[in-house]
């Protein structure tokens, strides 16, 4: 599953090498594969994006319709949009990751093992996900004519309610469509978790960056016990000083490859939940469409709480920074170095982490706003339908 993860992403992401082998030689940026990306990225965008955005304007006439389209057609532009916005920051992530690896190679080894894990069931959630709405025709179909008792009329129809810009009627335009679909859904997959693993895996690395610069803190201060004076003990604390300041850079560097596309997935988050869990309500009984959401609306929680999970815990590594330096003996030094100490907290207590274009920090309570706002769109949506 890794290779298959790692050799079909570097189309769609060429820094997913990095994220399942941390030893990778230094990428570089290739006109080649930006141009194999921009094709790749016509595929969903001309068989999903496009096709389904008709179909919400021209022929969803009714409330059902409607929402049944929205869900799968908010997230696939969403996907299409983080494609086509990574492509255009690629030199960003590159030079980010390139700077990350040669940071530290041997701490890159306590995270590798962590991050594969992740990239694996990650992926593989997904494109289950994914394929599940693809194949749902397929498998009705082979329900009604293998094993069901009784005779059906059953004809399959392409998986997504969506209006083509030709005819499907016949045998051959209908089957080639439904392939490229199928193509498009799992390159959209793939696109998807590769763009969450790479964010979820550099912050991995960064997170580890700063809790190693922590230790160094706490072994600077027992050096301080141990009597520890003079020039030895300053060059130690500006090399540590060092580190932070390129730490901090690394986090900058982070919010302005991802924090754009993470305001989009934030603002869209709370309409996709709420309208799930509305469509949920109208889809009766045990069918298709109740197999879709109860599937689909544990991917949008997840995929939301990654992102806070991981962007809360570089935050807390890093204003874990002050704390430390506060925690060792720095009225053991002289004055000179206890200025330097006030500098480094007074520059660690700064709000450290990733924000959703410069509008709020990304935490754990970001996700509790989301889910909150979304049941009260949820319910709201609830009392207009039964009025």
């Amino acid at each position: 599953m890794s290779h298959l993860v790692l050799h079909e992403v570097r189309y769609v992401l060429v820094a997913m090498g990095y994220t399942l082998d941390c030893f990778t030689p230094k990428i570089r940026y290739s006109l080649r594969d930006s141009a194999i990306y921009w094709f790749v990225t016509m595929i969903p965008l001309v068989f999903l994006c496009e096709p389904q955005f008709a179909f919400l304007i021209f022929d969803a006439k009714d409330l059902y319709k409607f929402v049944s389209v929205l869900v799968p057609c908010t997230e696939i532009v969403l996907t299409n949009l983080k494609m086509v916005i990574c492509n255009a920051k690629r030199a960003k992530i590159l030079n980010l990751i390139n700077d990350v690896q040669a940071e530290v190679r041997e701490l890159l080894v306590v995270t590798r093992k962590k991050a594969r894990v992740f990239v694996i069931v990650y992926t593989s959630a997904f494109v289950f996900i994914c394929l599940e709405y693809a194949f749902m025709p397929i498998w009705k179909w082979c329900y009604y004519y293998g094993f069901s008792t009784q005779h059906s009329n059953y004809t399959i129809q392409l998986p997504y309610l969506q209006r083509m810009f030709y005819s499907i009627e016949g045998n051959g335009s209908f089957s080639v469509t439904y392939i490229f679909i199928m193509v498009a859904v799992y390159v959209l997959a793939l696109a998807l978790a590769g763009f969450d693993s790479v964010f979820t895996t550099l912050v991995m690395h960064i997170t580890a960056l700063f809790k190693l610069l922590n230790m160094e803190i706490d072994q600077m201060g027992m050096q301080l016990r141990g009597g520890a004076k003079g020039q030895e003990l300053k060059a130690t604390f500006k090399a540590i000083i060092l580190k932070h300041k390129t730490y901090l850079a690394f986090i900058d560097q982070l919010e302005d490859a991802f924090s754009l596309v993470l305001m989009v997935q934030f603002l869209t988050s709370s309409i996709v939940i709420c309208v799930v869990l509305y469509q949920l309500t109208l889809a009766f009984g045990w069918n298709e469409e109740t197999i879709k959401t109860i599937t689909y609306l544990p991917g949008a929680i997840l995929q939301l709480y990654v992102f806070c999970w991981y962007a809360q815990k570089i935050t807390e590594e890093a204003e874990l920074v002050a704390n430390h330096i506060y925690s060792i003996p720095w009225y053991l030094g002289d004055p000179a170095y206890e200025k330097m100490c006030i500098t480094l907290m007074a520059k660690a207590q700064k709000p450290a982490g990733v924000t959703a274009s410069k509008f709020y920090m990304i935490t754990l309570q970001s996700f509790q706003r989301i889910i909150s706002t979304s049941y009260s769109y949820f319910t709201l949506l609830q009392t207009m339908n039964q009025q």
